[in-house]
Order: structure tokens, then C-alpha cells, then sequence
């Protein structure tokens, strides 16, 4: 790796702490600490780190996203990072699509088979399916234009 790429990772990847610590502070990177989120009368309590790795994973998608196309798929290290940090995003979304559809229909009562008129969560499933085919398309492009990049070199 160049110089410039080791200084570009570094870079990105004290942006991200810096953007976790100001959200969360110090307390937010300990492994028992937890963010409370109240909606009505429901409490759900969620591990900071379910928040910080997406952050930080889509921190890193959208830095290498735009070094990538700046540089028209010509820096190979730029391109791997986008790559794995594409598949870590599709891993995520694939965790959030699970959870979303595990609520499509738990609206839905057994007793008088009323009809749900909130679709809501089948609206965010499929924003969130479509996030998914639009990331899966930019690497498919991506190591299509790499590729033939490094053909043409050689």
C-alpha cells in the first residue's frame, strides 16, 4: 500500500471515532454501555456498538465512494476498501431487512382478521431492498471497471 492510501485509511478511520465519540462520548465504547430509545410507552434498549458499526461502516462506503469514482476506478487500494466495505453494508442491510420483516405482520390481529392499513414497514423492506440492489450494482461496476482498467495497464 502507498503512503498516501495508509494515510487516507487513518484518516477516514479517526473521522469515524471522532464522529462516534461526539454521539456517544467516552462512555460509548464500552462494551456495557447502551442506548435507551423511548417510543410512546415502549422502551428498547440497544448496545451502542449496534449503532457504531453501521455508522462507521457506512462512513467508510461513503468516503471510498467518492475517492472511487473521483479517481475513475484507477486507485486499486480505494477500489478494495469500497468493495469490502460495500459487502459489510449488504451484511448490514441484510440484518435490517430481517428485523423489519420480522414486524410486517405482527399488526395484524388473529380475533376479527382486521386488514393493516399501515404498510409502513413493507414501504421501509423495500427501501431497504433496493438499497441493497443499488450496492450490490456499484461493486458489480466497480470490479468491472477495475478490471478492465488493470487489463488495459498490462
Amino acid at each position: 500500500m502507498k503512503r498516501k492510501e495508509i494515510l487516507w485509511l487513518i484518516g477516514t478511520a479517526i473521522f469515524v471515532l471522532i464522529i462516534n465519540f461526539s454521539l456517544f462520548g467516552v462512555d460509548g465504547f464500552k462494551s456495557e454501555s447502551v442506548t435507551d430509545i423511548n417510543v410512546h410507552d415502549t422502551y428498547f434498549v440497544i448496545a451502542n456498538i449496534h449503532f457504531i458499526f453501521p455508522l462507521s461502516i457506512l462512513i467508510f462506503f461513503s468516503v471510498y465512494l467518492i475517492r472511487m469514482l473521483k479517481q475513475n476506478f484507477k486507485n486499486l487500494t480505494a477500489n478494495m476498501i469500497f468493495v469490502i466495505s460495500g459487502v459489510l453494508s449488504i451484511w448490514i442491510l441484510t440484518g435490517m431487512i430481517s428485523f423489519v420483516n420480522s414486524y410486517i405482520g405482527v399488526t395484524e390481529t388473529t380475533e376479527y382478521n382486521l386488514t393493516v392499513t399501515n404498510k409502513i414497514f413493507d414501504n421501509v423492506s423495500t427501501v431497504l431492498y433496493s438499497l441493497q440492489i443499488i450496492i450490490v450494482g456499484l461493486i458489480v461496476y466497480s470490479g468491472f471497471k477495475t478490471g478492465r482498467y488493470y487489463k488495459l495497464i498490462e
